[in-house]
């Protein structure tokens, strides 16, 4: 039997950080049982739930948004800049459009519902779709139902939308049978919304992020690996989370950082890596780097990335993925060599107030670390450009107040960590302040 989704819930992921999204999703297919709907035949679809390990999600994804019975949209300025969303939205349109030239016929199937409300006017072609009508309230037109889950999510205004977006599913899925799009991938479809690329060109300051990847390759392994499965011919096609839910962890992070409103280009890290760092500071981009907690043993990556911890990086994010099921990167070993290498950054990991370095990151973690690394590094840059020191006029220097300077003592010479990586070290490697890290002093707050 072919699958025909009830409803597909396209919505774009950045909207959904406290559940609102699932908690709506959830309300709807609870709202349309209790007014005579049977979707369980064909379950509605939404990707967290439908995606499993090793899913080709582009082609899945097509599967969905090409067979199924209606289209429910979460409108934001978050999904009009999303490209996938506009994929999606594009497809299932298309499929609309095949039935009116075939029938005449106008299906109320694709079914807009305001999410969060958008700055200016709707694209064209899109405001044509109504996603507000009598009895839905001002509330929700004016704040839209995201603010309602947040405010008021047992009330009346709530309950309305959602019986009004059933009603509306209901009569499109039940009485209609659009014509279906088998194969579908939305890999090649265009979308109409203006995709990342197009809104926002690689110019400075208009959200750009450079990617940069530090990653081993298959043949030769990484000293000390031995599993295979986790590297391809190149850097790029490294694959740290095997079996992967996207064909590799760069493909991923775009993905992130596309639903995230940036473009971004990915690059392998090389000797030249800390004159890119500048460019990007130049141009007013954010930067991350992906870095494969083995890579650090080969003398090209740890030059490189032993360089980049003597900076300061302040619009950088370094984010390190591991695998809970890859036995050989669960050990303190290799951790404590990527501890020698970014032994500065390696004393703010994982603190909570400073969101740029993340190690031990797992496959369910990464999409939501990555995008708020995303977040706190734009507001760096944002910082930065906002706080450009004032340059004091020409002239001598004003005469200094007496008591308001209090010497302090000299600064003491920093003592750098030795670079063993054979696990020795020629001195006690604990800080006496942080038992069990690695020595040198304490690391400059980013």
């Amino acid at each position: 039997m072919v699958q025909e989704p009830y409803f597909f819930l396209s919505y774009a992921r950045k909207d959904d950080r406290d559940e609102f999204v699932k908690r709506f999703y959830d309300d709807l297919a609870l709202e349309l049982r209790r007014i005579g709907a049977d979707p369980s035949a064909q379950p509605p679809f939404r990707d967290v739930e439908r995606l499993g390990l090793g899913a080709d999600w582009a082609r899945v994804l097509g599967g969905a948004v090409g067979h199924c019975r209606a289209f429910v949209a979460l409108y934001s300025p978050s999904y009009l800049s999303s490209e996938y969303c506009g994929k999606e939205w594009t497809a299932f349109r298309e499929r609309l459009d095949k039935y009116r030239q075939e029938t005449e016929i106008e299906v109320p199937a694709l079914v807009p519902v305001l999410w969060v409300p958008m700055e200016g006017e709707l694209p064209e072609g899109i405001a044509r779709y109504q996603y507000n009508e009598a009895g839905m309230g001002q509330d929700y037109a004016t704040h839209g139902l995201m603010h309602i889950l947040r405010t008021d999510p047992t009330g009346p205004v709530y309950r309305m939308v959602v019986e009004k977006v059933a009603a509306r599913v209901r009569m499109a899925a039940d009485r209609f049978r659009l014509p279906l799009t088998p194969g579908l991938d939305l890999g090649d479809v265009r979308g109409l919304f203006p995709v990342a690329e197009q809104q926002r060109p690689a110019e400075p300051g208009t959200g750009h992020v450079q990617l940069f990847l530090a990653a081993g390759v298959a043949d030769p392994l990484p000293e000390g690996r031995q599993r295979t499965e986790y590297y391809g011919r190149l850097p790029r096609e490294w694959t740290p989370y095997h079996p992967p839910k996207y064909p590799t962890v760069a493909h991923r992070a775009q993905k992130v950082i596309v639903e995230e409103g940036y473009t971004s280009n990915i690059e392998v890290v090389d000797a030249g890596l800390s004159g890119r760092l500048d460019e990007t500071m130049v141009n007013n981009q954010t930067s991350i780097l992906l870095v494969d907690p083995w890579a650090v043993r080969s003398e090209a990556y740890r030059d490189v990335l032993a360089e980049y911890d003597g900076q300061y990086r302040p619009a950088t994010g370094v984010l390190v993925p591991c695998h809970d099921a890859d036995e050989e990167s669960v050990g303190e070993a290799i951790w404590q060599d990527l501890s020698q290498v970014l032994w500065r950054n390696w004393r703010r990991r994982n603190d909570p107030h400073d969101q740029l370095f993340r190690v031990r990151v797992d496959a369910e973690e990464f999409d939501d670390r990555l995008a708020v690394m995303l977040t706190v590094a734009q507001n760096r840059l944002m910082e930065m450009e906002s706080t450009t020191p004032y340059r004091l006029p020409v002239g001598p220097p004003p005469p200094p107040l007496n008591g308001l300077t209090i010497p302090g003592p000299p600064p003491s010479a920093p003592q750098e960590p030795p670079r063993d990586f054979g696990g020795h070290s020629a001195h006690d490697p604990h800080d006496p302040h942080e038992p069990g890290e690695p020595g040198g002093p304490p690391a400059p707050r980013y």
